[in-house]
């Protein structure tokens, strides 16, 4: 099983994977959180990667498809978080063969709301809500430990400038997808436990 979740930031679409790859034992990679990782690391890919995020612009095309082929060479069953990100990408990775595709649908207005109470762990591979789907102990991630903080890149100038960037490259990756035949439209706006009823019933019809 190959599987794609896209959405806007603060749609839930990385709450979805994780816990779709914990349940099907499939390989989960979120290109986002491996720049992520670089950014935190200071290395030189990480300062020029820096200013792409910080702006709430996109990593050039041509890096990140190189970077998501190497990482799922030899891989049979995975499931990318939020990638393809560009029309560009999208066509890019036609030899993955994927099996379907899920789109989270939410708004501006509630993505604004939503970030302004997420946080992540230190490592940057869990995250959480303050209030839809908080930590078992307050301020600490559940699986590592380690201190909850909240993104520079959620602070609501960067989601706006996010949003206007989604809306012009990803917008047409969805509409790709559905030109082929495997898009699944999922209404983000829904607590994570229903929304995650929905997929897995769409993967298992």
């Amino acid at each position: 099983m190959r599987i794609i979740i896209l959405g806007p930031p603060g749609s839930g679409k990385g709450t979805i994977a994780e816990k779709l790859a914990k349940e099907l034992k499939l390989f989960h990679f979120s290109p986002g959180e491996l720049l992520r990782e670089e950014v935190q690391k200071q290395t030189t890919l990480g300062k020029e990667i820096k200013q792409y995020l910080d702006k709430g612009e996109l990593v050039p095309n041509a890096f990140v498809t190189q970077l998501v082929k190497l990482e799922l060479k030899n891989k049979k069953n995975f499931i990318l978080d939020g990638f393809p990100r560009s029309l560009e990408q999208a066509k890019d990775i036609d030899d993955l063969k994927i099996t379907i595709v899920f789109a989270m649908d939410v708004s501006e207005t509630i993505v604004l709301k939503r970030l302004a109470q997420r946080r992540i762990c230190a490592t940057g591979e869990h995250t959480y809500h303050r209030t839809i789907l908080p930590p078992k102990k307050k301020g600490i991630c559940d699986y590592d430990g380690t201190k909850l903080i909240q993104r520079k890149d959620d602070k609501p100038s960067t989601i706006k400038e996010r949003f206007k960037v989604y809306r012009k490259e990803t917008i047409p990756v969805i509409q790709y997808f559905k030109r082929k035949k495997l898009l699944d439209i999922i209404d983000g706006t829904q607590d994570p436990e229903t929304v995650y009823t929905t997929v897995k019933r769409i993967l298992h019809t």
